[in-house]
């Protein structure tokens, strides 16, 4: 039994040893909350300032747990300072982006070794009631509305309707006008009772004393003669080709037996015409006189024997 005290005697030393470096560690491990600055009121995305104020063991680092920030607000700015040894500063600046009373939920301080080692201790801030207001810019009594005139959309719609059905009517008389015009024209045309090889002749001779080959307007003189050629068509064959081209006369002209043994030339004249009026060739005077040549005897070829004239006229 004596040896027995004796024993625990002896390891009572060897305990206290042991309790005494963690009770050491447990003081060095230090931290805690000794001020807190957060507004209880603020408006609605505007920034606000808190203020933290942290003592802890000198010697260790403390640093702010950013997963612990409270939601609905952002932080935008985040200063340390160093008051003391042991006592250290955070001034966080937010933004909330919620409306009504929002709960700023409680903030989290490690203490640390060294920056950047596993938490020794932690401390939190107290949770506070913030109540955030909405913006207001302007005195609502003073406000004076700046926005153009409301014009409902179904009035647009009429606007562009009535828009749309002046111009169909505009272009609609400017079209019938030009038709009536042209018809005035015919008509007036129509009035010339000589016989139709005999119009037309007179007018190549006409087109030959205008001087236009003289003033090199090639162009318009074969387009003169064209007209020629074609109004003879409609007078002596009852065939519009006014708007036909150089193909589609000929192919009407091969439908018409008169014109059987002119074909070859008429188709030389309206090639050459083409390249005049078209390619901008510049035709010699030979190249011109046979084209006018080609107009000429197919209307004189064409043109009724005196029997026949009478017969047409009855």
């Amino acid at each position: 039994m004596k040896n027995l005290y004796l024993f625990i005697l002896c390891l009572f030393p060897l305990t206290a040893m042991a309790q005494q470096p963690a009770a050491a560690q447990a003081a060095d491990n230090r931290i805690g909350l000794t001020a807190q600055h957060v507004p209880q009121q603020t408006p609605f995305a505007a920034a606000f300032d808190t203020r933290f104020e942290i003592s802890h063991t000198p010697g260790y680092v403390v640093e702010l747990d950013k997963e612990s920030l409270p939601e609905g607000f952002e932080l935008t700015a985040e200063k340390q300072e160093k008051l003391s040894p042991g006592t250290v500063a955070y001034d966080l600046t937010f933004i909330p982006f919620t409306l009504g009373v929002s709960t700023f939920t409680a903030v989290t301080f490690n203490l640390k070794k060294q920056a950047g080692a596993q938490p020794l201790a932690s401390a939190l801030s107290e949770q506070v009631q913030i109540d955030v207001k909405p913006v207001k810019y302007f005195d609502e009594q003073t406000l004076r509305d700046i926005r153009p005139p409301y014009i409902p959309s179904s009035l647009l719609i009429w606007l562009l309707c009535l828009l749309v059905l002046g111009l169909i009517i505009y272009f609609g008389r400017r079209f019938w006008l030009d038709t009536r015009a042209k018809r005035l024209s015919v008509q007036e045309e129509k009035l010339d009772n000589r016989p139709a090889d005999e119009i037309a002749l007179s007018k190549i001779e006409a087109l030959l004393q205008s001087g236009l080959w003289e003033r090199a307007q090639y162009k318009m003189f074969y387009i003169e003669l064209g007209d020629i050629l074609r109004e003879y068509f409609w007078r002596r064959f009852r065939q519009d080709v006014s708007s036909d081209t150089s193909a589609e006369l000929l192919r009407r002209a091969r439908r018409i037996p008169q014109l059987k043994n002119l074909l070859l030339p008429l188709r030389e004249y309206l090639n050459s015409s083409d390249l005049v009026k078209f390619a901008k060739v510049i035709p010699a005077q030979q190249t011109m006189r046979q084209d006018v040549g080609t107009v000429q005897k197919l209307v004189k070829e064409t043109s009724p024997r005196p029997e026949q004239a009478q017969e047409e006229a009855r």
